[in-house]
């Protein structure tokens, strides 16, 4: 499975991005693609629509996040952000927000 994290706004506006592959034992631990694929399962990921609610007009400093996971031949993206996010995908946002390396230009 191959998942594919990146945010970007914030207060200070730094992306971030993470690829992230559970077949690859160099890059992640069983332990960590075994915690990563009961956080896709626990937040009903493949169930989700492709993009949240979009946060209230004037709302600024929200973060924005872009979550690609391809699983078997199944690939869906969702877009979302840290003011209407599902609750149940914080989980998981957490767990790649601790993988991400900053992006500096």
């Amino acid at each position: 499975m191959k998942v594919f994290f990146q945010t970007s706004g914030g207060f200070a506006g730094i992306p971030s991005s993470a690829t992230l592959d559970t077949d690859n034992k160099d890059t992640m631990s069983s332990e960590e693609a075994q915690q990563l694929k009961e956080l896709i399962i626990n937040s009903n990921f493949f169930d989700l629509q492709s993009e949240s609610a979009k946060p209230k007009p004037g709302s600024a400093d929200y973060i924005g996040y872009s979550i690609t996971i391809d699983s078997e031949g199944c690939k869906h993206t969702v877009k979302a952000n840290d003011i209407t996010m599902p609750s149940k995908l914080y989980p998981l946002v957490r767990f790649l927000q601790s993988k991400a390396k900053i992006n500096r230009k």
